[in-house]
């Protein structure tokens, strides 16, 4: 096996991880995102405004739903990339 393949595989072993990863790691960064594009300050979201708690919470399922439909062509792509 040379090096070039060595390479390949490594990235794209590390790919499929971030893909797992992108499912839990989402969340955060959605809040980061929202707190800093929303103008909303961290302790005003975090004092109880339930309007953006559910924007977040939405925004975060769509995103799993999507991650759900798209997992399985995901994988498949990367299986054969690694061939």
């Amino acid at each position: 096996m040379n090096t070039s393949a060595l390479n390949n595989s490594v990235i794209i072993s590390l790919l499929g991880q971030c893909w797992r990863w992108s499912v839990f790691l989402m969340f955060p960064l959605l809040l980061v995102l929202y707190v800093q594009f929303s103008g909303v300050g961290f302790a005003d979201f975090d004092n109880g405004i339930n309007q953006h708690k559910w924007q977040i919470i939405l925004i975060y399922l769509l995103y799993v739903l999507l991650w759900l439909r798209f997992n399985r062509h995901v994988k498949a792509l990367l299986e054969q990339r690694r061939r």
